[in-house]
């Protein structure tokens, strides 16, 4: 049996199911965060409906509060950096050294093996360096001196893309010192194979482990029939950015014939105006504030599901879509490489071109019986990858790392 761990991560990650996967094997020392509730406060409607909502998602009922090591520090910065809603806010980048912090201070004082993820391990693994005690880096997002040259060669193919790709997190130095943590890990477990291609990329010798994420099958469930409205559906879910490819999206539909195709965009922020100018003629229509149980029942008015990310380290989205029986359109800059076959279960393209969006989408316009097809085909394959399934391998590759 492997030591127990700490494990660090800010927010309800992965709905906590990499935490779970150390619980259920009587392997977790503790989860560094900054918010976490008990059974009490996940269920009391005390103090409101938004103090509920907040409580609820940052518990799971298998993870004893008890496990818990909040930073206070931490959580007031976070609540300080949701108010200008960027992902490159400098309050993040001192609550990620803060709860990195003590998520190095509490593996040492309990003689423990550290599992951080992708913003939360430099200050730690600098912290615990000559303890002996092993160093486990879960690389959610790919490496970020890679994701920056990437950035950079899409400003300058598509200009109009410049504000949106300078607000990703890895765009900003506030956040450079995480490009090589790697070098301080053990050992590596990466959400995709694209990840481990960036730290491969980036100069990484770290022993690397894929494990990919789950999804829930009772919510994201399958439909049984095609759906008939005209014209084709595409849905797209998420912040509508360069980073997931938005100006090839719009490109491709825009190049189809009048009125052929619509795009349904379900997201909880902002349109970006600048990324969408010049396709005013793109059928759009715009859903927000849907939960997972909405999101999961209105995908499946889609003919498919489209994610033509540049760099993604996973893209939930991809088994969450393919779950409901809905396919997805996707590049092999995402999760979804490692598990899509080309026109069997899902489409599989090259990032960064509209054309190859505009083919799959003026092939799927005659193919629909095809498409919906494809779609249970993806729900096939998506009922290999459920959280428990995650957590096996979650929990196998933790014991390779500190047992190697």
């Amino acid at each position: 049996m492997p030591p127990s761990a700490v494990i660090c991560f800010a927010g309800p990650r992965d709905r906590y199911q990499s935490a779970l996967a150390l619980q259920e094997n009587h392997a977790l020392e503790a989860l560094v965060t900054e918010a976490y509730f008990s059974r009490f406060w996940a269920e009391t409607g005390l103090f409101g409906k938004n103090f509920h909502r907040f409580a609820k998602v940052r518990h799971h009922p298998e993870i004893p509060a008890e496990k818990a090591v909040r930073s206070l520090p931490a959580f007031v910065r976070t609540l300080r950096a949701r108010f200008n809603r960027r992902k490159d806010s400098p309050h993040f980048a001192v609550a990620d050294r803060l709860l990195s912090e003590k998520a190095g201070e509490v593996a040492l004082a309990r003689r423990a093996p550290l599992v951080a993820y992708s913003y939360y391990a430099d200050a730690a693994f600098r912290r615990m360096e000559g303890s002996g005690l092993p160093r486990v880096l879960f690389q959610v997002h790919p490496n970020g001196k890679y994701l920056r040259e990437l950035f950079q060669k899409e400003i300058e193919k598509v200009p109009e893309a410049k504000a949106s790709l300078m607000e990703e997190t890895e765009m900003s130095p506030l956040f450079d010192h995480n490009d090589e943590t790697f070098a301080l890990a053990d050992a590596v477990i990466c959400a995709s194979s694209f990840t481990r291609h960036s730290l491969d990329a980036a100069g990484s010798k770290a022993p690397a482990h894929v494990v990919g994420y789950g999804v829930d099958l009772g919510l994201f469930s399958a439909r049984t029939v095609a759906p008939t409205a005209e014209p084709l559906t595409v849905g797209f879910v998420g912040a509508l950015s360069q980073r997931k490819g938005a100006r090839y999206l719009l490109g491709a539909l825009a190049a189809l014939p009048k009125g052929a195709a619509r795009l349904i965009i379900y997201t909880r922020a902002a349109v970006d105006r600048d990324l969408i100018r010049g396709f005013e003629g793109v059928d759009v229509e715009v859903r927000g504030g849907l939960t997972d149980a909405e999101l999961s029942a209105d995908l499946k008015r889609c003919d498919l599901v489209a994610l033509p990310s540049i760099a993604e380290g996973f893209g939930l989205v991809i088994l969450e879509a393919m779950a409901c029986g809905v396919p997805v359109l996707c590049t092999t800059s995402t999760g979804g490489a490692d598990f899509i076959a080309h026109r069997r279960n899902g489409l599989l393209i090259e990032p960064g071109s509209a054309a190859a969006i505009e083919q799959e989408l003026a092939w799927a316009l005659t193919r629909r019986d095809e498409l919906f097809q494809m779609g249970q085909a993806a729900r096939v394959e998506a009922e290999k990858h459920t959280w428990a399934a995650y957590r096996r391998k979650f929990f196998t590759a933790y014991s390779a790392t500190v047992s190697a």
